[in-house]
């Protein structure tokens, strides 16, 4: 019975070696087990706010793509893994020039450099999956809302992706504000955008917006008839602007607030005000990039208890 036994298990692995040599394989080989894409979302802050998920993800990769801001603040984790690419190298920039301050030929050669940079990546992670290696790609905060990273991930298929979800900029942004969004006062709704999103930017290259088309005035209109908390990225470039467009629709005294460097214990700030007076304020602030800005009555009283009462149809 036993000599039966291993007659046919030898048998059975004559079949499997043929068929994987057919294939051009061998048994245990790269192209036999093919490596993964992880994104993995850690925080707005580093460890200290990514999960326990991300790290260990971290820990267990073959390979990391990350900057170097990245690589330094995981560095314990990432261990001798090697950082294979900076993702975001010609991403944001071109020859080390932000694309903010590019000449029109400059910027015209930036919107063609950063695909092919893009592409490159791309396929430098490819073919370290195709060699059995797992890739692991840094992404701050939550990788599905704002995340950069999908300028890559688009270009995988479904099966060869893994996303890591991660703690955004918001979650830390509405704890140093210690104010329910929602539910609040009668806020019906959170939008979480950017102005060059919400508003016209047709007219406007980059991270402009162009609040005077009549599209942008439209959506604006529609938005501040409804009572909704408003939480806006990438906004810092041209904060007396973007105030002076929403005092054209929201209160003068609505407030507003914005919170820098969300989950930094040494840097985290709160700069409070209303749609009246914030900009001036926030324009005379040195940051202009790493800050999430708020608007909407949760601002104010005890917005949870304020919603509870309204829902219950009676008053305090």
């Amino acid at each position: 019975m036993a000599k039966r036994f291993m007659q046919s298990l030898a048998a059975l692995i004559l079949i499997l070696t043929v068929a994987f040599l057919g294939l051009g394989l061998t048994p245990g080989s790269a192209e036999a087990a093919k490596g993964k894409f992880y994104v993995i979302g850690t925080g707005p802050a580093g460890p200290k706010t990514a999960t326990l998920q991300a790290l260990e993800t971290i820990e267990k990769m073959d390979a990391i793509v990350a900057p170097a801001r990245h690589a330094k603040l995981f560095a314990k984790y990432i261990g001798k893994t090697p950082v294979v690419a900076d993702p975001w190298r010609n991403i944001w920039d071109y020859k080390g020039k932000p694309y903010s301050k590019l000449s029109k030929e400059e910027l015209a050669a930036y919107k063609v450099e950063r695909f092919k940079s893009r592409d490159r990546t791309v396929a430098m992670i490819k073919e370290l999956m195709a060699k059995g290696k797992n890739v692991g790609l840094l992404d701050f905060g939550n990788p599905c809302l704002f995340g950069p990273s999908h300028w890559f991930v688009e270009h995988f298929k479904k099966d060869e992706i893994v996303i890591i979800p991660g703690m955004g900029c918001d979650s830390a942004a509405m704890a140093a504000l210690g104010a329910s969004t929602i539910p609040a006062h009668g806020t019906r709704f959170v939008v979480q955008t950017a102005p060059f999103f919400l508003m016209d930017r047709a007219a406007s290259p980059g991270m402009g917006f162009n609040p005077d088309s009549p599209e942008a005035q439209q959506v604006l209109a529609d938005l501040a008839r409804h009572e909704h908390t408003l939480i806006l990225y990438m906004a810092l470039k041209d904060p007396i602007k973007l105030f002076k467009t929403l005092g054209r629709h929201w209160a003068k005294d609505m407030p507003a607030a914005c919170v820098f460097w969300a989950g930094y214990p040494d840097k985290q700030q709160v700069v409070r005000g209303t749609v009246g007076d914030l900009g001036p304020k926030l324009a005379s602030m040195p940051e202009h990039m790493m800050g999430l800005l708020f608007v909407g009555r949760f601002l104010e009283g005890k917005p949870y208890e304020a919603a509870m009462y309204r829902h219950q149809g009676g008053k305090k």
